[in-house]
């Protein structure tokens, strides 16, 4: 206790970059979790990592407006990370709006009280099925080891280089990413409810007497989800792929941001 007490400073900077990932990453930081829940969470975070994360935390400047940019930019570090977490799990919202609407339920949208935003029924499963799976992984090990990690590779002086947005590992290609691995993971689904829609339009023109209107919904909502369930396996596979990934990007991108 006396350690942490005459290095309370210092273990400010640890708190505030561990409370600026918890209050922006897309488990802990939805608003449904209390406060008081974010930061006893943030709290205990910070003495488990504090022992191991002094010796890279640097002087501590006598200055009370240079100590509060110090902080400032330690909860942008925390921030920084957990944008990219929660810019990862998007990829699965976005998935669900690729096939939402060809199987029938583009009218059918829930509020996620996660994200804070109305999102299609399906989209929100695979979302559930990605935290299961990042849970599954023993996902907050893996982002205490980032953050553990980004003090030893981040500070105030690298942590703003252009790297952080032009590099192949930055924020522009978490965006441009984001959007190809949605495509790879709804492919399967919307490829086959193309398949579905293109067969009812010719039975339109075979049998125009038939009323495909009524008989199309169904049928592609029954299709739709016989093919989530017959790739759910491979999905699952995908996803522990692909958050694997995730961690290994952030730690590249900090790597690069320390060597400029």
């Amino acid at each position: 206790m006396e350690f942490f007490v005459l290095n309370f400073q210092k273990f400010m900077l640890v708190f505030v970059r561990i409370a600026g990932l918890v209050f922006v990453e897309p488990i802990f930081g939805s608003q449904t979790v209390p406060g008081s829940l974010k930061l006893g969470l943030s709290f205990f975070a910070s003495a488990v990592i504090f022992p191991l994360a002094y010796p890279f935390l640097g002087e501590i400047p006598s200055d009370i407006v240079a100590y509060a940019l110090m902080a400032a930019t330690q909860a942008f570090i925390g921030a920084a990370i957990g944008f990219c977490i929660t810019l990862s799990f998007g990829i699965y919202m976005l998935a669900g709006q690729f096939f939402t609407v060809q199987m029938g339920f583009g009218a059918s949208e829930v509020f996620d009280p996660m994200s804070e935003i109305s999102i299609p029924i399906i989209g929100q499963y695979i979302y559930i099925i990605g935290i299961l799976v990042f849970l599954s992984l023993n996902g907050p090990i893996f982002v205490l080891k980032e953050l553990f990690l980004s003090f030893e590779l981040l500070n105030a002086d690298n942590i703003f280089n252009i790297n952080l947005l032009s590099s192949k590992y930055g924020l522009v290609y978490f965006f441009v990413n984001m959007f190809s691995i949605a495509l790879r993971i709804a492919l399967p689904i919307a490829g086959t409810l193309l398949l579905v829609s293109f067969t009812m339009g010719l039975l339109a023109k075979a049998a125009p007497q038939m009323d495909l209107l009524m008989i199309g919904f169904p049928v592609s909502i029954i299709v739709g989800y016989l093919i989530v369930l017959i790739v759910l396996p491979l999905m699952i596979e995908f996803f522990s792929d692909f958050i694997d990934d995730i961690f290994k990007n952030i730690w590249n991108l900090m790597l690069e941001l320390k060597n400029g």
